[in-house]
């Protein structure tokens, strides 16, 4: 079905690509206009704690990214994201990606659970992050993003 991998520099023009995506340009924070140097600096620096690319394991197709953005010291909640490109969308390749990153991860002492903020309006990612055993545990304000506006945020979490 699908597997992870880390990010190489051949992963910048269908990042470059994907990242055109109305989809992906509304309910994530790249850059936009989003550029070819924007996905190269991305692959070059991977600014999160771990990204992951999601591919098909049959064909080695990247289809997304997963990422762990950070790790909270304190609260020890290691806050994620992902997307899916459009080529990639309809096979549940994020919800599966989802779960292998946190089995990636597993066990580490400085996480305690992994957190989702996800934007209220985005129903088709809120699905995901359930089918992957996340629960809804909280509504902030800001915590998302709608095309670069704060909106209400669910907050999911997945305790480890």
């Amino acid at each position: 079905m699908f597997q992870l991998r880390r990010l190489e520099y051949d992963d910048v023009e269908w990042i470059f690509d994907a990242c055109q995506d109305e989809a992906i340009q509304r309910w994530t924070l790249i850059p936009r206009p989003y550029s070819l140097e924007d996905a190269e600096w991305f692959v070059e620096n991977e600014p999160e704690y771990v990204t992951m690319v999601i591919e098909d394991s049959e064909s080695s197709m990247p289809l997304g990214l997963v990422s762990i953005h950070d790790i909270d010291e304190i609260t020890r909640e290691a806050p994620m994201g992902y997307w899916i490109a459009p080529w990639g969308r309809g096979m549940k390749a994020a919800s599966a990606a989802v779960k292998l990153l946190i089995a990636t991860i597993t066990p580490d002492e400085n996480i305690q659970s992994v957190v989702a903020y996800i934007a209220e309006e985005n129903t088709v990612s809120r699905r995901t992050i359930e089918r992957a055993g996340f629960v809804e545990v909280e509504r902030e304000w800001g915590m998302a993003r709608e095309f670069m506006n704060e909106v209400m945020a669910l907050k999911y979490r997945k305790t480890l």
